[in-house]
C-alpha cells in the first residue's frame, strides 16, 4: 500500500468545482485521488522536459562544430563496424 501525507491546499474554485464534477461523473473517487492523478500525469511531463536526449546533444554539438564531415562519418561507420566490406 502507498503511503500518503495529509495535507491542506488552497485551489481556485473553479478547480474544486473540476474535481467533484469528476467524482460525480465516476472518473475520481476523491477530491484527493482527482489532485492525485493529475499530479502524476503532470509529473513525467516536467521531467521529460528536463532531461536532454541524446538526440538534443548530438544537434547541439552539431550546432557548435558544425555537421561532421563525410571522413568522419566513415570512420565512424568503420569504427561501429557498420563500414560497407563489399570492396
Amino acid at each position: 500500500m502507498t503511503k500518503v501525507a495529509k495535507i491542506t491546499i488552497s485551489l481556485p474554485q473553479e478547480q474544486v468545482e473540476q474535481a467533484r464534477e469528476a467524482i460525480v461523473r465516476g472518473e475520481a473517487s476523491s477530491v484527493s485521488g482527482y489532485v492525485s492523478a493529475a499530479l502524476a500525469a503532470v509529473a513525467p511531463a516536467a521531467a521529460a522536459e528536463d532531461e536532454d536526449t541524446l538526440a538534443d546533444f548530438v544537434a547541439d554539438l552539431m550546432v557548435e562544430d558544425g555537421v561532421p564531415s563525410p571522413e568522419a562519418y566513415a570512420w565512424a561507420d568503420e569504427v561501429l563496424g557498420l563500414a560497407d566490406t563489399d570492396d
